[in-house]
């Protein structure tokens, strides 16, 4: 690769970082949604994939990218190939969207500490955890309006990263109301 291309990728991939996905509240870079960057004249080819096929986000997020992408110098054409192989999971998140999505091992921690019988919902855990270890998780979810979580194969993708707190600000829910939700339920809320 030339060296203006590289200095071109280095200056996409920095403005790729703008592009925020409003579900999750972390940029795709860090996210690890983009696979590549091939650049031919003043065409950049970006190769990237999304959290979930079928994301309703997918055509907004192009027009975003496109949009920083253009905005790189020397760059007058964007084409976006979206791929499904490799299959993203939580491994291709940075570090930092690690810490912000709250994607720690806290559920071993959780384990050893809770008493028997107490039923526990941590706001920073993923929802995936919640609804493995409860099976009226997702009802109380969805009765609190986040009615996309009944979304075939939305747990196993998003939801391995999304918190309540996030998915509550991504979806405009009060916080207040869904940590009522579940205390009504019986549940202790912590981390909120």
């Amino acid at each position: 690769m030339k060296e203006e291309n590289i200095k071109q990728v280095d200056q996409i991939m920095t403005a790729l970082t703008k592009v925020i996905d409003p579900e999750l509240q972390v940029d795709v870079v860090n996210l690890g949604l983009i696979y590549g960057i091939d650049i031919e004249g003043e065409k950049a080819t970006i190769k990237m994939t999304l959290t979930v096929m079928g994301c309703p986000l997918s055509d907004y997020l192009q027009k975003q990218i496109q949009k920083a992408v253009l905005s790189v110098a020397g760059i007058t054409s964007c084409e976006i190939k979206l791929v499904w192989y490799p299959v993203w999971t939580t491994e291709r998140l940075s570090q930092a969207a690690k810490k912000q999505l709250g994607v720690t091992n806290h559920g071993e921690q959780i384990k050893t500490a809770e008493p028997v019988n107490e039923k526990i919902i941590d706001f920073s855990m993923p929802i995936k955890k919640m609804a493995d270890k409860y099976p009226d998780f997702v009802q109380i979810m969805y009765d609190c309006g986040f009615t996309r979580i009944k979304i075939p194969g939305l747990l196993n993708t998003v939801g391995r990263v999304m918190t309540i707190p996030l998915g509550a600000q991504a979806m405009k829910i009060d916080l207040a109301k869904v940590k009522q939700a579940f205390e009504d339920k019986g549940y202790k809320v912590i981390n909120d």
